[in-house]
């Protein structure tokens, strides 16, 4: 609707003024290419069994808006002009993810993202949750991450006109912060200590993400895991990664999808969580929260009419909190290709609102007791870096 100011009181008139003046210096500035916020209202279908937001829909919100920072930083690369703008930027890594606070139905979320790093051919970009309880005027963060992208283009088009053959293209490069943004010239030297660290790691098993294989078990982690077995007692009252595992199956529609027919990252994520979270309720039975993903990693795409399947299980316990490997996959007419693999962490929350002891893990076989050492050396490591965090 048009506002007329001469029908409004002068208070209102000069205020009506002053919006349209403002809208159309918004209107002519451009934001910073590598900057975005989506936000949207979170409604009461967004919750869980609990009342807050599902952690899959905060997941998903997170991915869209990372999905267009990223693809906006390439709208002006000679890349996306030799494509006639259809560059598209697809998730390959949800580097680490924190669930800080719960996200409440009625609240406003805003998704910010920032390009913090670029390589040749990945974007790192910066994702912050707020919820904004929009009656009182109150903004807190909720989820932090960093996700990687690999900017693609069709290299050709099929009989029907569809382009096809997508594939990495040359990043556009982001400038190095000068010294006078330090947090921002801190971040990025940590995303690029990272990239090299993981690339070198991988040797040429690495892609530009910088995904690596496992390093092979050396002498000293053999000893460490033997250690372990030793010193592991069967728990009278726990129960066995197989007692949690999970399966959900969904086909993927035209909704769940973007440019080119392919699933959006966050549509594979929300399974991947809703997963999750079902392997961690068979494990406590209790109500259940996600706080935190890691090396969360996507190995090829989902698209349009695949059966999407993802399989969950418990891998570690701690006293208060669980791994849970989840490994999603997709099929067409063949078999099943794994496409993304990751590890999410929950709590379980008592009746006052706190996280509680969850039930031991039995560990069954060789495999279970592989990956529960793992687990626990992620746990120690996680907790001696918060515990040097303090000091």
């Amino acid at each position: 609707q048009t506002c007329c100011p001469d029908l409004l009181p002068r208070p209102a008139a000069q205020t009506c003024r002053n919006t349209r003046r403002n809208i159309h210096k918004m209107s002519s500035t451009n934001a910073p290419a590598s900057s975005v916020v989506v936000a949207r209202l979170f409604l009461p279908d967004d919750a869980n069994i609990a009342g807050n937001v599902h952690g899959g829909t905060t997941l998903k919100l997170m991915e869209e808006a990372g999905m267009i920072a990223a693809t906006r930083h390439m709208s002006t690369s000679e890349a996306s002009k030799a494509s006639d703008g259809n560059c598209l930027a697809a998730l390959v890594r949800f580097e680490h993810m924190a669930f800080h606070k719960p996200v409440s139905v009625g609240e406003l979320g805003s998704c910010k993202c920032e390009i913090i790093f670029t390589s040749n051919q990945s974007i790192l970009v910066e994702v912050m949750v707020t919820a904004e309880n929009i009656s009182k005027g109150k903004t807190r963060v909720t989820n932090t991450g960093w996700l990687w992208y690999v900017p693609m283009a069709p290299s050709s088009v099929d009989g029907t006109g569809k382009r096809v053959d997508w594939k990495p293209v040359q990043v556009l490069p982001v400038p190095i912060p000068d010294g006078e943004d330090d947090d921002a010239l801190k971040k990025y030297e940590k995303a690029k200590e990272m990239y090299e660290k993981r690339k070198s790691n991988g040797n040429n098993d690495c892609d530009e993400a910088g995904e690596s294989t496992p390093a092979c078990a050396t002498e000293e982690g053999n000893n460490k895991f033997d250690t372990f077995k030793n010193q592991y007692t069967t728990p009278s009252d726990g129960h066995s990664p197989a007692e949690s595992e999970q399966v959900l199956c969904q086909m993927v529609l035209p909704g769940d999808c973007g440019v080119g027919d392919i699933a959006f990252g966050g549509f594979v994520m929300k399974m991947m969580d809703n997963a999750a979270g079902c392997s961690a309720f068979r494990h406590c039975r209790t109500n259940i929260v996600t706080v935190a993903i890691s090396d969360l990693d996507f190995q090829s795409w989902v698209k349009l009419g695949d059966l999407c399947t993802v399989r969950s299980k418990v891998v570690f316990a701690s006293s208060k909190s669980l791994d849970i490997e989840v490994v999603a996959s997709a099929a067409s007419f063949g078999e099943d290709t794994v496409v993304a693999k990751g590890l999410f962490t929950f709590v379980s929350i008592g009746s006052d609102g706190r996280a509680k002891n969850v039930p031991k893990l039995r560990l069954e076989s060789e495999e279970d007791m592989q990956k529960a050492h793992m687990g626990k050396q992620r746990y120690e490591a996680a907790k001696a870096a918060r515990l040097a965090g303090k000091r």
